[in-house]
């Protein structure tokens, strides 16, 4: 029978990491029991049955104490999964894992239940038998020889047993970050990082390292991330332009190395939309309404294109009836520029090649002598961002009504 690893959290249960349920959608339900948040729970469970007609996936636990390195998180989704049921759970062993669950709302195969409005609390975990061959390590690792993961950090240990391998599980690490490992040795003040770990040997006598953790590791978190991104993102709206054109993402990473944290820290996914988040949740911005407004009527699918002459700024397009739109908006300017060409007139490519060379015409000749001097065949107007920073008047409705009038 096939099996699998799963990684059940507090919040949700994940199949892999792109797939990953509500336990509303499971038969254990919400809101009835609780794990430990000590360490990361895995489970090795058999797929007994798949309906494909509902996509409800029937999985039997065989292993509660499964390794992270069994957890596949980019494993093929062949097909659809909607929901789970899960067979009868070990009571024993799932309790153990848990800080309370109500037992009258679960599938549990031991007999002794309590009464439904009894609360477990957990017993505790059993003691190695005498046989078990496990004995704990402890040791330091500078930063710089650990490799950084989709989700781990891996390393190697050498001792009188020999060089083994083994994990540190951290669901905030990408192996993007791996060129960047001493920027966060330098952000946790330490070139080394501790690890503590047991040392166990298998049924053929070989030593294998299990339940790796490190303090250092764990304290690479979202808002570590978060905060080592706001660090940097002054020096990628400062970039000095290698031309006057526009940029795609891709583009515009091309001009950092991949050991520099500016390109290393910022999702590969990301068409320019979390960028934009990140300038208006960090930066104090005077024209942050207009591109807040503007990114929530660009186009969905469309990447963001980038200026950085004479500042950096974006490129937004809005799909009209009859129209193209694109509209330029760059950090604290004083004017959102539009133009618009007829759908009819050419492909989306072929306007927006058009729309670079005008952006490019606009930057060479400056923004007063381009108004000037326009010579574009199709609608070109501008709206003024008007009483910006006034604390007695609020240009953004009249800006936005002008915009929606041209535009939507």
């Amino acid at each position: 029978m096939a099996t699998l690893t799963i990684h059940p959290t507090n919040e949700r249960l994940f199949l892999t990491d792109e797939l990953a349920l509500p336990w509303a959608a499971t038969n254990l339900g919400d809101d009835n029991f609780r794990f430990r948040s000590r360490e990361p729970i895995y489970w090795t469970a058999e797929m007994v049955a798949y309906d494909r007609q509902t996509g409800s996936l029937t999985l039997r636990i065989v292993d509660y104490c499964a390794e992270p390195e069994d957890y596949r998180p980019h494993r093929p989704v062949r097909a659809p999964v909607r929901s789970v049921t899960f067979a009868p759970l070990d009571r024993e062993a799932f309790c153990a894992q848990l800080t309370f669950y109500r037992a009258v709302a679960l599938p549990l195969a031991a007999p002794d239940l309590p009464t439904p409005a009894e609360e477990c609390t957990p017993p505790p975990a059993p003691a190695e038998s005498p046989g078990d061959r496990s004995y704990p390590l402890s040791f330091r690792v500078p930063m710089a020889e650990l490799r950084l993961e989709d989700g781990y950090a891996s390393g190697s240990y050498t001792d009188w047993f020999g060089t083994v391998p083994y994990r540190i599980v951290n669901p905030w690490l990408r192996k993007e970050f791996h060129p960047i490992r001493t920027y966060f040795a330098r952000h946790l003040r330490r070139s080394t990082v501790e690890v503590t770990a047991d040392l166990c040997f298998d049924g053929a006598d070989e030593p294998v390292i299990r339940r790796a953790r490190s303090p250092q590791i764990d304290r690479i978190d979202d808002k570590t991330i978060a905060v080592l991104r706001a660090r940097t993102l002054r020096d990628l709206i400062r970039t000095e332009p290698v031309d006057q054109r526009l940029f795609t993402r891709e583009d515009l990473m091309a001009n950092y190395a991949a050991d520099d944290p500016v390109r290393a820290l910022r999702p590969v996914t990301d068409g320019g939309e979390e960028l934009l988040k990140e300038i208006l949740g960090t930066l104090d911005v005077r024209n942050a309404p207009q591109l807040a407004y503007l990114a929530e009527h660009h186009e969905r699918g469309q990447p963001l294109r980038f200026a950085l002459t004479p500042r950096f700024g974006f490129l937004f397009f809005v799909r009209g009836n009859e129209m193209h739109h694109f509209l330029l908006e760059l950090l604290d300017s004083h004017a959102t520029y539009v133009w618009s060409l007829p759908r009819d007139s050419g492909t989306l490519a072929d306007h927006l090649q058009r729309i670079t060379q005008e952006v490019q015409h606009l930057n060479a000749l400056g923004r007063s002598n381009y108004r000037r001097s326009n010579t574009f065949p199709y609608p070109f107007w501008t709206v003024r961002h008007e009483h910006i920073g006034s604390s007695f008047v609020d240009g953004f409705p009249r800006w936005k009504a002008r915009v929606e009038e041209g535009v939507l």
